[in-house]
């Protein structure tokens, strides 16, 4: 079992179960980082839950919750990171130039509410000579999707634009489940239902709508028929779109024809009817094939794109994905890497990844098809590696978030990023 190179990570700033004390060791560390450096670093947010005398009410944030990185992004540059955790706080990171240094936030600030889903743009990095693509959106339950500022000179966190969830049947807010760029102007957004939404950045209103052929919900199916997920932009040019559902659905999105098709769903998948849905499309870098990582599963279902989406094999995971959601990652050198909940990092090779989990016939003799081609050690043994995303930059450079189960109450809780070298 090869072992990976530590390259950076957060060190013990999120230990444990007490939210103000990681803000009290990540404000002493971002201190000390000023105080060695000659560049003026923007001022750290502090929450408005900092403050004993603070205005807003600690009902909605659990202060002895663990601190976890709910999602995890690259620049577009390789260059920093940007970090969704669910204290409310969005830490922008810019990688050190000396390996070993402490992960500190270049930039901080927070949210008033818990964020359901974000996306950054696709063409962010900390060095871009124009902000127009240094933003996230951002959506929260009773709320407008949100655009968020990420330039590294912006004094205050107001929404640079708002986009409307309201339903027009009812007059009510609609929960955005799911978000990602369609391309560089536009966005997706999924809600209940099997709703999907499609909005121009620079139009308040969406500009179409559709919700899987209008097919009437009710029950259990309609409490699952949530939009979880959309595939990652690869192609901006792209004009088919794809999304997951809890109901473990999978949609083709026309953005042509401005309509959903279904593609697989629990009955084409042999899926037991407990299965918690799809909460990750991966697609092999050739668009052959397209991996779905679902909840509560101990496998990774393999689907042939070119075949009308039928199911062709599946990756055996040693371990069964709960509730508590893990991000993988796929890229052309490392191929399919995923995290386990003891802190290893499991790789299936490129070449088996881009011939759907089967292995060229020339090594057919030297493994067995879709077993994981090598794992990987890490210095957070005992914790779970929830997301991995690969450098774009150089996909041998790795970030990943662990933390602990966030249903078991272990006070000895440890959680943080870090940034390894395969």
């Amino acid at each position: 079992m090869n072992r990976v190179k530590k390259v950076y990570d957060t060190l013990d700033t999120f230990n444990g179960r007490d939210v103000l004390q990681a803000w009290r060791r990540e404000g002493n560390r971002w201190l000390d980082q000023v105080r060695n450096s000659t560049y003026q670093f923007p001022e750290l947010e502090r929450s408005n839950y900092e403050s004993p005398k603070a205005s807003v009410s600690n009902e909605q944030i659990d202060l002895e919750n663990p601190v976890i990185c709910t999602k995890l992004s690259w620049s577009q540059d390789g260059a920093s990171l940007v970090a969704i955790f669910n204290d409310y706080g969005v830490r922008q990171y810019l990688l050190p130039e000396e390996e070993g240094t402490g992960l500190v936030p270049f930039k901080r600030f927070f949210r008033t509410q818990s964020i359901v889903d974000c996306c950054i743009h696709p063409a962010y990095s900390l060095f871009n000579d124009t902000d127009a693509y240094n933003v996230m959106l951002a959506s929260s339950r009773d709320l407008p999707i949100q655009l968020l500022s990420l330039s590294p000179h912006a004094q205050e966190h107001r929404p640079l634009f708002s986009y409307s969830v309201v339903n027009t049947e009812n007059e009510r807010f609609e929960t955005m489940y799911s978000l990602g760029f369609s391309h560089y102007s536009g966005f997706l957004a999924g809600s209940s239902r099997n709703k999907v939404v499609a909005y121009d950045l620079n139009y308040k209103n969406p500009i179409w709508s559709s919700d899987g052929y209008g097919k009437r919900l009710q029950g259990t199916s309609a409490r699952r028929a949530i939009i979880s997920c959309f595939d990652s932009l690869s192609d901006s040019e792209a004009a088919v779109r794809y999304a997951g559902t809890y109901r473990c659905d999978i949609y083709g999105i026309d953005l042509r024809k401005k309509e959903l098709d279904l593609l697989a769903n629990k009955q084409t998948l042999g899926l037991e009817e407990d299965s918690a849905g799809v909460v990750e499309l991966l697609f092999s870098i050739n668009k052959h094939y397209l991996y779905v990582i679902k909840r509560n599963s101990k496998t990774i279902d393999v689907l042939d794109a070119r075949t009308s989406f039928a199911k062709i094999n599946e990756l055996a995971l040693p371990f069964r994905i709960g509730s508590q959601k893990i991000v993988a990652t796929l890229d052309l050198v490392n191929g399919l890497l995923v995290g386990t909940h003891e802190g290893k990092i499991l790789r299936w090779a490129s070449d088996m990844i881009e011939f759907g989990g089967l292995l060229p016939r020339a090594f057919e003799s030297l493994a067995r098809d879709s077993e994981v081609s090598e794992i990987f050690d890490t210095d957070y043994s005992g914790s779970r590696i929830n997301i991995l995303a690969s450098s774009p930059s150089n996909p041998r450079i790795v970030a990943g978030s662990y933390s602990p189960d966030k249903f078991e109450a272990d006070h000895t809780a440890k959680s943080g990023l870090f940034v390894v070298d395969l």
